[in-house]
């Protein structure tokens, strides 16, 4: 907490942070342009979560994914959807919140790379079709999303609270794209395909062996 701490203190000497801090390092009332920042993470977090959404459209709602053998726990289709907005709603209230008190600095530093990992995940998964890389993927976002609550936490703990449901569905996800890949052995993605000159067959058509043993 020592890194925060210097920084209120600092917080006068920089223009910056000065603008969202009152002197004595506690965040300031509402203003109109702190709406507009709401705004802003609001549509990075929803509006990426649309986009890559559309992106997995077809292989959420195809074949592919339709004829993968699944786990009785699977979830239905519907729930995705109103999960992940009101994930993405907490996350840019989050940050929202950490960005009021210490500005752009390594907390929100955290929060964007957990973000992106976020949306990394869906082209691997939903278009290449890869699950094992996307299990390792969402691994990686796993660890990034504990790294980016202990650092809000130390800022502001609401702020680290409401990104636990998120850690939550993100270990439920987890646990289904591991459980997905095993009950998938011989799922043949884009990128093993074309590396190793396999069909494609996406976990629908004739089974394909996969040409290194896992």
């Amino acid at each position: 907490k020592q890194w925060y701490q210097r920084r209120v203190r600092g917080v006068t000497n920089k223009p910056f942070l000065a603008s969202i801090m009152d002197p004595k390092g506690r965040p300031r009332s509402l203003r109109a342009s702190d709406i507009w920042a709401f705004l802003v993470f609001l549509t990075i977090t929803e509006g990426g979560g649309a986009l890559m959404g559309i992106l997995s459209a077809g292989g959420f709602s195809g074949d592919w994914f339709k004829n993968l053998v699944k786990p009785s726990w699977n979830p239905p289709a519907w729930l995705f959807g109103p999960v992940w907005t009101t994930l993405y709603f907490l996350m840019a209230v989050a940050a929202f919140r950490v960005w009021r008190k210490v500005g752009f600095a390594m907390p929100l530093g955290s929060f964007f790379v957990q973000l992106a990992l976020n949306f990394a995940w869906v082209p691997i998964f939903a278009v290449c079709h890869e699950l094992l890389f996307a299990f390792v993927e969402i691994a990686l976002l796993d660890v990034a999303i504990i790294v980016c609550i202990v650092m809000f936490s130390q800022v502001d703990r609401l702020a680290a609270a409401l990104m636990i449901p998120y850690l939550l569905w993100s270990l439920f996800a987890s646990l289904l794209n591991f459980t997905l890949w095993r009950l998938n052995p011989t799922t043949v993605g884009l990128y093993c395909a074309s590396q190793f000159g396999y069909p494609a067959n996406h976990g629908y058509e004739t089974a394909v062996p996969l040409p290194i043993e896992l």
